[in-house]
Parts: C-alpha cells; structure tokens; sequence
C-alpha cells in the first residue's frame, strides 16, 4: 500500500475512534449548543467597534446612545455568561451519551448539571472585589469552565454508577423524577463536596480559586521571554493547541496578552508618538493582523482553500455561510461546522498556518518591509483594513495578502484529505444504513432510516433534508431503463424504470435508501408523482420509435397503492402524457408485506379497470408470495434473482418450474431477474421461461441509450 494510503487509512480510523468517545463528541456538541449565543455576541461587538465612524454617527442619529446598551447587553447576556453555557451544555450531553452506552443506569441529564454546576462555583467563586462576570465570559472562564465539566460529570457518573451509594428508594411520590433524585444524591452530595476540597487546596497554596491558579501556571513558559521569534511562535503554537480542544486560545492566554503583548503594542504607540523608532514586534495587533485573519487558525485561509478545491458542496456552503464572520474574526461556523476542534485531519494545517505565518510576518518586519504595528484596532475589524489601521501603511494589507495565499497552500492538501475521508465515511454509514432498511426492522418511531442512533442517524437526517431539497430540482434524480428480453423471439418485451439518486456528497445513494428516506419523512407521494411522471413521459416520447406493445414497468409502495385516490392520479399522469394505460405496468415488491386487504383490492382493482397493469417483483421466497397469486389481480410476476443462484437440478430448479407451470395455468407471465451470465439464460430456457432481465442483456441505461437498444434489437 503507497505510504500516503497508508496516512489515509490511519488518519480515517483516527478521526473514526475520536468521532465515537463520548468525551470528545460532548466537547464538540457542548460547543456547538452555544454558537448562537457567540454569533449574536459577535455581531453586537463587530457593530459596537466596526472601524468606521460613519457607521456610529448613521446609528446614533437613527436611535440615538442607546443602540450602545443595546449592544452591551447583548454581549454581556452571551458573551458574557458564555462559559456557564458550555459548562452546562457540556455536562447534559456527556451524561446523555452515558445513558445511551448504559441503557440499564438512567442518571438525569439535568440533575447532572445542577451537580456539575454547583461544584463549578464551589471551586471558581471569585473574591467579593471582583466581579463574577468576570469569571463567566468567554474569555476569562472557558478553562476553567470546561476542566470543571469534564471532571466534575466524570466524577459523578462514576460515582452514581456504584449501588451501594445508591439509597434504596422504590417508587416515592407521584412523580418518578423524585426517585431519580433521591437515589442518586450521595453522588451528587460526594462530587461537590470533591471540589469544596480541591478549593481548599487552592488557598493553602496561595492561589485565590482555579481560575486564578490556572492563569498563573499558564503563564510561566512566557515568564522572561523577549520580543523574539521563539516568542511569537510558542504564543502562537499554544494558542492553536488549546483551540484544537475547544477552548478560546487567545483567552487561555490572557494573562500573556495582558502583561506582555498589550504592554509591547503600548510601548509601540509611545515610540511613535515621540518620534522614535517602535521596538517591538510581537503585539497583540501583530498577532490579530498576520495570524488570526477570519480567527484563530486563520479560516479565512481556509474557506479559500475549500472554495477553490473541494467538492463537498455541504463544506462550500458552510464556508459561504461563514465568509462575511470570518471576515471580521470570527470563526466559530467553521470550527464547530467542519469542524475543526478535535478533527485530526485538520489538526496539522490548523497549527501550522498561523506558525508559517508569524515566522513570515515577523521576518517581513524585522527586514523592515512592513512596518511595526502601532495600533490596536478592534478585533472584528476585517482582513486588510486590519493591517492598514495596524500599521498605518499599505504594506500591512500586502503583508495579509501574502499571508492568506500562503495559508490556503498550507489547507489545500488536507481540504482534498478531507474530502476523501469523509467521502469513505459516507459510504460506510450508507452501507450501515442500507443494510438497516432491508433488514425491515424499523426504530421505535417506525422510521427506518431517522430513528437510527449516532452518525447513521445524523446522516439519515442530513440526506432526509437533501432529498426534499432535489425533488424539487431536476438535476439530482433520475430514472434509468433496463430493458426486459424475450429470448425466444429475440425482442424487447418492456422496459423497467429505476431511481437514481446522484447526490452532490456522497454520490450514487442506493435506491431502497431512497425509498426508505421518502416514507420516513412523508415524501413517498412527491417521489412516486415524479418516477410515475418521468417513466411514462419517456414512454411517450418512444411512441413514433418503438412497438404499441412494449410495456413501461414502475415500482410502487405500499403507501402509494393504499391512497385512495391513487388511481386517479395515475390516470391523470398518463392523459398528460399522452400514454395508453395498457402500457405501463406497476411492480409491487413481495418483500414489502402488503396485506391483500380490501382496501389493497379495491385499489390494485381501479388499476386494473383503468387498463394498467399489475406485476409482483422479487417472486418466490417470500412467505407471501402464493398468497398474492390467490389475492392479487396479477398479470406478471418477476422471479426473484435468489433463485437465479444455484446448479441445474437444484431445489430452485423446481422452484421455477413450478412457478412457470403455475403461470400457464393462471395466465400471467414471467419474468426471470438477475441474469447475468448465457449459462443461466440456456438454463432458464430449458425450465420453460422466456423473458429475462439482467446484465447479460443490458446494464440500466439512460433513455436515450435504452432506446438505441430497443431499435437495435426490434424486429425487423
């Protein structure tokens, strides 16, 4: 296997063992429960500090001072409470996950907060100088926030997982939560009681609570550091591996941005002012102007590098989506969408880029081509404008140009690596869910298909959604023909119409997947209208070129031939299309159990009337098979490709022969499937059959290809 396929393959079963540990799908999901609070959080602060004055002035004459509150108190109600809501949203999703690996152990997700969130204030609760707000925003609490969700729902699973910490309690009350609780409050009791002692801790050690403990031990690397390259690349690094996990890298880093490089952009901003050359390189303007362009990890490179190279039109779309935040800094859509936290395939270019460059950056600047940066514009100020207010230069817009090329290189590869893995992906999941549908056994919703638990489920929803978006397109679904031979005349006797479904991620989606799909989410009757209306429009479209006897077939469902207006609606597609109702045939899989009721008999009996007639796929090995013979009206049944298997004078050579018998004798015709070799066709024919269907003849073709064969095999 070439060394790259080897990368592949051990990158795809990375990503595969991460995507499936409960710990990282709840830091991923905790995350992404609060992007809303940190896109309106965002926004209010991209409008409060946008860097064009006349952009305030336009706000203040429209509504005057108050539009500031407004903003203010919507970053202060997002951002400002942004770590509780990871925290809580972190703890209700691992303790979901738990219960659904420990079906027999039920811990309340809620309870599970509370706990979580009890022990979180018990050992971050700040001094009464300062103020609590502080230690809940995005930027100062996010650490601690999620150290405390991670061990502290840990702690308490663990500990509610062991009986004899279990109070023995039946049923108490009316309510059954009541006993939930009850039941599992030592748990609860011995986990914040865990963190009122590593609180304790705390204090003899001289540190004030966990944030203040954390800041302190994160700021040690830096302690003596000059204003070099080594600097800028450890900041830079560091920043980058605490956003891979989740958390805000820049804000993990506060106390480095706020004793060394604010202090450097400061310093920089005196010098110039006086006349003197500006000392530093590594400010937090260098950093936010070079290396963060559309945010950590500088996305913006990477929304280029998706557009321009990768054909996953969900990522395309995503990116366009992110574009306008990305612009000014935020990129949460693309972190959490991708996404990009704890996604192994981008784990390299996410770190590298920025490494590239601050070493590109710092080297254009130390040689003098750009100059030093003297101002801090506002962190949503967007690429370029960023770099010509930091500078106060043009260079520093070309300084991000180049950056951004440079970047995009550096993504490229890994957007193609990506592609490929998640395309692998896709098809096991597709495989997993279509062995799912014809295994018949349906969730408990009775969906097959939505009803499933993680990925499969996810991306049954995701094509549920895609499928009702490409019935109303004419670009995704289609129809293919595989003709139906009659080997003793030598001419096509009809013609079977088969979906096709090319979806623009995961490519051909196998068509029982398609139909499952349609009857999870209520669109069987969209997608039956439209396979109905194409097979018979293409049939007329045969008339003037093809014989008046060769038949259209079309598969139908269960839930289509128990409409009561079915008939009609058929009727009105073959008037439209200008086709005789003799020429279309509709194929009722055996496999599909359709009880021959009354309102099943009143309904294949109105076909019938109308002049359509009626076919049984997938004939023989099914338990109803002989009872659709005695109940249906029938005028052709198709013997199952199960029986095409098998040596002459084999159990299923009787099999056919009988059912061949019992078809002289009834009336109907035959139909063999699945003939794929002329050892079968010379078999078949020896046990009296004589219309086959298979690849030996034709693969399912296009209309147009399908009626070049017809032509070439007519009579002549």
């Amino acid at each position: 296997m070439p060394p790259n396929a080897v990368l592949k393959l051990h990158l795809y079963e990375l990503a595969d063992r991460l995507a499936s540990r409960p710990f990282f799908l709840s830091v991923q999901r905790g995350l992404a429960l609060t992007l809303p609070l940190i896109m309106i959080g965002a926004m209010a602060l991209l409008v409060k500090d946008f860097p064009l004055l006349a952009l305030h002035d336009a706000l203040d004459a429209a509504f005057g001072p108050h539009w500031r509150l407004f903003c203010d108190d919507l970053v202060a109600g997002t951002f400002g409470i942004a770590s509780l809501a990871v925290l809580c949203a972190f703890s209700g999703v691992m303790t979901s996950l738990d219960n659904q690996r420990n079906a027999d152990r039920m811990v309340s997700p809620t309870m599970a907060t509370v706990i979580v969130l009890a022990s979180y204030f018990v050992v971050c609760a700040p001094s009464e100088t300062v103020s609590w707000q502080h230690f809940f925003s995005l930027d100062q609490g996010m650490l601690p926030a999620l150290l405390v969700g991670v061990s502290a729902t840990s702690l308490y699973l663990r500990l509610c997982r062991i009986r004899r910490l279990q109070l023995p309690f039946g049923a108490v009350g009316h309510d059954p939560v009541m006993r939930d609780v009850l039941t599992a409050m030592p748990a609860g009791v011995l986990t914040i009681l865990a963190f009122a002692l590593i609180r304790l801790g705390f204090t003899a050690a001289v540190a004030a609570d966990l944030h203040a403990a954390l800041h302190q031990l994160l700021a040690i690397p830096f302690r003596g550091s000059g204003d070099s390259l080594g600097f800028g690349l450890a900041y830079a690094g560091l920043s980058q591996v605490f956003w891979f996990f989740g958390l805000h890298g820049p804000n993990m880093l506060f106390s480095i941005e706020e004793h060394i490089l604010v202090p450097a952009g400061a310093a920089n901003a005196v010098a110039c002012a006086l006349g003197y050359a500006p000392p530093h390189i590594c400010t937090k303007a260098f950093f936010d102007a070079f290396a963060r362009m559309g945010g950590s990890g500088s996305t913006l490179c990477l929304i280029l590098a998706v557009l321009l190279g990768s054909r996953d039109n969900g990522n395309r779309k995503l990116c366009l989506f992110a574009l306008l935040p990305a612009l000014c800094n935020v990129n949460e859509p693309l972190l959490l969408g991708i996404p990009l936290v704890l996604n192994p395939v981008y784990a390299l270019p996410f770190v590298l880029t920025p490494l590239v460059q601050t070493v590109t950056a710092y080297l254009a600047t130390a040689c003098d081509f750009v100059p030093r940066t003297i101002a801090a514009p506002g962190w949503t100020s967007p690429a370029l404008l960023s770099g010509a207010l930091a500078t106060g230069s043009l260079a520093g817009p070309a300084m991000q140009l180049v950056n951004l090329a440079l970047g995009a290189a550096v993504y490229f590869p890994f957007v193609k690596l990506s592609d490929q893995l998640r395309s692998q992906q896709g098809k096991r999941v597709l495989d997993a869910l279509l062995r799912t549908v014809t295994s018949g056994s349906p969730g408990p919703y009775g969906r097959r298909c939505l009803d499933r638990p993680g990925e499969e489920g996810r991306i049954a929803k995701i094509l549920a959604n895609d499928l009702e978006r490409a019935l109303s397109r004419d670009d995704q679904l289609y129809l293919v023909y595989q003709p139906q031979i009659n080997a003793i005349h030598d001419q096509v006797h009809g013609v079977e119409a088969l979906l096709r479904w090319n979806h623009p991620v995961f490519g051909f989606i196998p068509p029982p997947l398609v139909i499952a799909l349609a009857e999870d989410t209520a669109q069987i009757a969209r997608l039956g209208h439209f396979i109905l209306v194409e097979a018979c429009t293409q049939r007329a479209a045969w008339k003037e070129q093809v014989g008046n006897d060769l038949v259209m077939s079309v598969n139908v469902t269960p839930r289509q031939i128990l409409d009561p207006h079915f008939d009609r609606r058929v009727e009105a597609i073959l008037t439209e299309a200008g086709l005789a109702s003799k020429l279309l045939e509709v194929e009722i899989t055996e496999a599909t159990l359709l009880e021959p009721d009354a309102a099943t008999l009143a309904s294949l009996g109105q076909l019938r009337r109308i002049g359509v007639r009626v076919a049984i796929d997938d004939f023989g090995m099914g338990h109803t098979s002989l009872r659709y013979l005695r109940e249906f009206p029938v005028d052709t049944v198709k013997i199952d490709r199960s029986l095409t298997q098998g040596g002459r004078r084999g159990v299923n050579d009787h099999i056919v022969r009988t059912i061949v018998a019992l078809s002289q004798t009834m009336g109907f015709m035959t139909v063999v499937e699945g003939v794929e070799e002329a050892g079968q066709l010379a078999r078949f024919l020896s046990l009296g059959c004589a219309t086959f269907q298979g690849y030996l003849f034709s693969r399912p073709v296009s209309g147009e290809d399908c009626l070049r064969f017809i032509r070439n095999n007519a009579r002549p």
